[in-house]
Order: C-alpha cells, then structure tokens, then sequence
C-alpha cells in the first residue's frame, strides 16, 4: 500500500491536497488509480484514502494504531557514503527515534558546509522513504552533523557507546536493556574506531561502554544489530 506523509490537520470523509512534490510522485510517477488505497499520516494519526483529481485524496476510513514509547537516538559517525545511506534505512525500518550524524577523529568523509547541507537533505529524503516502506505512524528526525562533544546535549535516560575493546560480559547490551528505560542515546563509531581519548571524552560525558559481543561489527551492522535488540526488548517486557 502506498503512503504519504502531510502536515496538516485532517478530518475522516474530507478531502486533502498533496503538495506538489507527492502528487506528481504519486500520480505522474507511480499513476495511482482511483480504485487504490493510500494510507496517509498526518500528525501520528493514520488514514485511508482513495485518489480523486491529480493531488486530491479522500479520506474514507481511519486506523487505530499503536505508538512506539520508546525514544531511541541513534548516534551514527559518517562512513562511506553507501553505507551511511543504507544504515539510514534499515534505522528506520528498526524503530529508531532520531539519527545524530558526527564526525570523530577515525572519519574518513569530511564535508564542508555546502556539502554537509547537500547531503543533510539527501539522507531527510531517505529516511521519508524509508518511513513511507516501513508503514510508520511518525518521521525520524535528523539532526545537523554533530562532534563528539555535543553529543551531550542528545543524551537519554541510557546512554552507551558501542566500543570494539569493552570485553566485560557484564557490559554487553542486553546488561543495559534489561531495566526497560523509556529512553535510549546509542553511539557507534567509524570503520576505524574510537581512539582512547574520544572514549574517555563520552565517559567524562556520563555515557557508558558497552559490548556487542565477541566479534568486531562493521559500523552499519553494529546500528542495525543494536536497534534489533531494542526492539526485540520491548517485546519481551510485554
């Protein structure tokens, strides 16, 4: 089923206008027909609708859903390109509240402000697709590329750091999981790492080390495997 997302107030047996980038996707690129059925979100609330004239929808029914409670910050240093992008995507399909883009000593992109507004409004374009696939009731916010330092100020209730040398069983993720907090702040680093002054820089910042097992993860699986083991948390609590 097709999804669009709008911001603005929307009422069941009403009609809504598209703007002009979603009705041209919708009706010139994907050339819905009237018959369809299009879920739109306005504001976490979910209708279905049926197209009319190009732009214009019908809302003929609304959906009861269920909203995530639980915030998740993602804070995801760059690496290359593709990967940065496809780590994007699955973060959304996997429930993650916000994406905090930063840069550490180990980064090989560096973007210069031009650059970084470019590729700001290209990852935004990704991840609405990536929330339209993925049937969400919400947007993942992006934040404007970070440091290290300023990570403090997206702090959660939990806040950790996948680090590849925190050996301690006692410290791996599910040892943090376990107390269900409403909040979580997860950092991942580059392709080469934190060095040890970064670390001691997010512990001097209240953030915990934590373990994603024995083995050393690619950055883009490591998001990928601690976003699935949130989410398969909240079930358990249930």
């Amino acid at each position: 089923m097709k999804q669009v997302f709008v911001d603005q107030d929307c009422q069941l047996h009403s009609r809504i206008y598209l703007d002009e980038q979603q009705a041209h996707h919708l009706f010139d690129v994907l050339r819905i027909q009237k018959k369809e059925v299009v879920r739109v979100v306005a504001n976490q609330q979910v209708f279905l609708a049926h197209p009319e004239q190009r732009g214009y929808l019908y809302l003929f029914d609304k959906m009861t859903t269920e909203q995530n409670m639980q915030h998740i910050t993602l804070c995801a240093s760059l690496i290359k390109q593709d990967k940065f992008e496809w780590m994007l995507q699955k973060a959304c399909e996997l429930g993650v509240t916000r994406v905090v883009p930063f840069v550490s000593r180990n980064t090989v992109i560096r973007l210069d402000e031009k650059k970084a507004e470019k590729k700001l409004e290209r990852w935004s374009k990704i991840l609405l697709e990536a929330c339209k696939q993925c049937n969400r009731n919400d947007l993942v916010e992006l934040s404007p590329i970070q440091t290290i330092s300023s990570l403090l100020s997206f702090q959660s209730e939990c806040n950790l750091v996948a680090y590849e040398k925190e050996n301690d069983p006692s410290k791996h993720l599910a040892h943090y999981l376990k107390d269900n907090p409403e909040s979580i702040t997860l950092c991942i680093g580059p392709e080469g790492g934190f060095e040890t002054f970064e670390i001691a820089e997010f512990e001097a910042n209240h953030f915990q080390l934590c373990s994603l097992g024995p083995r050393i993860l690619r950055a883009e699986t490591a998001a990928c495997y601690a976003l699935a083991a949130i989410e398969y948390q909240q079930h358990v609590k249930e």
